[in-house]
């Protein structure tokens, strides 16, 4: 072996060593961090919300009717089922609230990405996020003015405009 070849290889070999303390540097000091893995800080008092999309067959839900229009959380129920979400719960509103609107999407920390998926689904429905609410389920409450679900082609335009789901306040 030459002599030039020796310092090529050595060379090289230093190269290689320098890339590796490099990249393992970077991948050690990396502050990066999702917030569903929950790998970041939250200020003092703040819990760690999900706000991971999920797809729909992760979601669980209720469908409550806040009207006096019969069969409407039923038969929405349905649909919802069929494009895959796990409905828990078919009835009137618990809370005798009269929803005005198309809808409301009642949701606690666990289940940020999940109602956002759901208001996809819901055009012109509100969102009402619980702190106390310590459950991974979501209510969606069927108002006065709600018609329909989205079809799909529409879903996924809704979600690009909505953009990813941010934590409520007093969450990180």
């Amino acid at each position: 072996m030459s002599l030039s070849r020796v310092r090529s290889l050595a060379i090289l070999g230093a190269l290689m060593l320098i890339a590796v303390v490099v990249v393992t540097w970077t991948l050690l000091s990396d502050k990066q961090s999702s917030q569903a893995d929950g790998g970041h800080s939250c200020p003092p008092g703040a819990k760690p919300a999900n706000t991971t999309m999920p797809k729909e067959q992760a979601v669980k839900l209720n469908v409550y009717n806040s009207t006096d229009r019969a069969g409407l959380a039923e038969g929405t129920s349905t649909k919802l089922k069929a494009v895959g979400f796990h409905v828990v719960s078919v009835k009137q509103d618990p809370t005798g609230t009269v929803v005005q609107g198309s809808a409301q999407i009642r949701f606690g920390r666990k289940a940020v990405g999940a109602a956002q998926l759901m208001r996809a689904y819901v055009p012109g429905a509100t969102m009402q996020y619980d702190p106390g609410r310590e459950t991974d389920t979501i209510d969606l409450v069927l108002g006065e003015k709600f018609q329909a679900i989205r079809g799909p082609s529409d879903v996924k335009e809704a979600e690009v405009t909505l953009g990813d789901p941010t934590p409520p306040p007093g969450t990180c």
